[in-house]
């Protein structure tokens, strides 16, 4: 399959595999915990061929409320294409992908 081309954006349908330099920063809705997952490493975990938007259902928060697990759904989940810069990483590109936090 060919890769992403560079000015195109993912869609849900997109291999995480094509999606090197890109992240997903999510945001719990039930306790606003707040975690970046490279999709490099989530293809290594669960492999390339998977789609976007499969790894976007699988998601629940592995933190704490009190004692137990929080298992909330994400609220806010975005997809970010970084880029080193330095020491550090500089968002190129940022899709919002799941915003439940928008008022209708």
């Amino acid at each position: 399959m060919p890769e992403l081309p560079v000015t195109a954006d993912p869609v849900p349908a997109t291999p995480i595999g094509d999606l090197h330099e890109w992240q997903l920063h999510i945001q719990c809705g039930r306790c606003w915990r707040h975690v970046v997952l490279p999709l490099s490493s989530l293809a290594e975990s669960l492999g390339g061929q998977t789609r976007v938007a499969e790894v976007i259902r699988r998601l629940h928060c592995s933190g704490f409320r009190g004692r137990e697990r929080c298992r909330g759904t994400p609220k806010r989940v975005a997809l970010v294409k970084v880029a080193p810069y330095g020491k550090s990483m500089q968002k190129v590109r940022e899709i919002m992908v799941v915003d439940r936090l928008r008022h209708s």
